[in-house]
């Protein structure tokens, strides 16, 4: 008897220490949660998602979690084995088994999980993030002094709203408060022309900067009276002609196409109510909303003019992959961080750029990818010592991804495939080209 009531007692202890396991640990699905020795299996209550309210930016996530309460007070983590679904995918996707949540455009979506036919539902506000606008522009030098008949070349530097910079030398106008004292044309290069004070200005639409220039007379040395005047300089021996200057790399001439700053083959998308604007020609058979451009260019969806810079992309590209390369990489780079001369860089795998990277110094840039051309958010490219983004051209075969709140400088060319423009993401200096399909989102874009 001894024995078989010790037997008994092991049993019960076993049986109660099993069950207060399967229960802390939640089981691995509701049927784990059935007990030992008779007790009744807790019951789902409901599902419970959290957070019940977040707000997210269009384009950014929101992770959500699905909790499952029983009967007996206990609940556990059920997000990856429930069933997750938007009500509103139009404003916000979510993960059919993670529960993250991505939103799409501005407005409010149900997120709802489902698990053992139980449902519950957060929401998620989209909302569109503040427009990126221009908050100054920096003329340097801020002050310069020169004599009559020399020249100042002046740069202006845009600050933008999210801390941005960039130059838009070639993006301005460019003005003189007094012209009878210095005239300055739209390079940003002044000219003395008689003594006296100028202030320089460089606009964008309603931002200013400005600069001081002095223009002084040239000086004149004379002797004092009664002095005699120097002797005649002895003329020196005539100088033996230098050699022909070396031909200059031709550049990659754009053609019919160079006068568009967006050019999309089979159809540009355009949020609606965004602040995209484009200065410089539109051209698209499709559009599903007009970008908005500065005042003299005009928006293409048929005709000659369309098909011919179509054409002339081709022709561009073509001339730019025939090019003998500087650098010829059998993988792919990441040009953040480094900073490269006039060259042809040519690469079998992506070019990708993570932080800011510099084009230092006249003359022409191109980079070729077998694979794809990707930015990320916040990512800068520059140009120094002369470089000019007129002269940057950018010819990925597969598609190019510029993240969100860039500053990309230079001429992307893409032959077959999709180019995307990140939110926020500006090319001042730029343009946007493809025989494919462009997608835009509150871009500011000048050719």
């Amino acid at each position: 008897m001894n024995i078989l009531k010790s037997t008994r007692t092991l049993i019960c202890a076993g049986g109660m220490l099993l069950t207060s396991f399967l229960t802390a640990c939640g089981g691995g699905s509701d049927a784990g949660r059935d007990p030992i020795l008779g007790i009744p299996a807790a019951a789902l209550v409901s599902v419970a998602v959290t957070p019940a309210t977040a707000s997210v930016n269009i384009g950014a996530s929101q992770q959500f979690t699905a909790t499952a309460n029983y009967a007996d007070g206990s609940s556990r983590n059920v997000t990856a084995v429930s069933a997750w679904s938007s009500a509103s995918p139009a404003i916000a996707t979510v993960g059919s088994a993670t529960g993250n949540a991505t939103g799409v455009a501005a407005g409010s979506a149900a997120i709802s999980a489902t698990f053992d036919s139980k449902s519950g539902s957060g929401t998620l506000t989209v909302v569109a993030p503040p427009p990126v606008t221009l908050s100054s522009i920096a003329v340097t030098p801020p002050t310069a002094t020169i004599t009559v008949g020399a020249t100042q070349q002046y740069s202006a530097t845009a600050t933008y709203s999210n801390g941005a910079t960039a130059v838009i030398t070639d993006a301005v106008i460019w003005s003189s408060s007094a012209v009878t004292v210095g005239t300055i044309a739209q390079s940003g290069i002044a000219t003395g022309l008689a003594a006296g004070q100028t202030t320089v200005s460089a606009t964008s639409g309603a931002t200013t900067g400005t600069a001081l220039l002095n223009v002084t007379a040239p000086v004149i040395v004379t002797p004092p009276p009664g002095e005699p005047l120097p002797p005649p300089v002895t003329p020196l021996p005539p100088v033996t002609p230098l050699p022909p200057p070396v031909t200059p790399t031709v550049l990659l001439d754009l053609g019919r196409a160079t006068n568009f700053a967006v050019l999309a083959g089979t159809s540009l998308t355009n949020n609606s109510g965004g602040t995209t604007l484009i200065a410089g020609d539109v051209g698209s058979p499709s559009q599903t909303v007009d970008p908005v451009q500065t005042p003299g260019f005009t928006n293409y969806k048929s005709g000659a003019i369309l098909d011919g810079a179509l054409a002339d992309l081709q022709v561009a590209i073509t001339d730019a992959n025939s090019r003998t390369c500087t650098v010829n990489s059998a993988s792919g780079v990441d040009l953040g961080g480094q900073v490269f001369t006039p060259g042809v860089y040519c690469y079998a795998g992506a070019i990708s750029i993570t932080g800011t990277f510099t084009m230092n110094g006249p003359g022409l840039y191109i980079f070729r990818t077998a694979s794809t051309l990707n930015t990320t958010a916040n990512s800068i490219v520059a140009l120094t010592g002369g470089a000019t983004a007129e002269n940057a051209f950018w010819v990925p075969v597969g598609p190019s991804t510029l993240g969100a709140n860039s500053v990309f400088k230079g001429s992307i060319l893409g032959q077959s495939a999709a180019i995307t423009v990140g939110d926020n993401t500006t090319l001042l200096t730029g343009r946007v080209l493809s025989a494919a399909a462009v997608t835009l989102r509150n871009n500011q874009i000048a050719k």
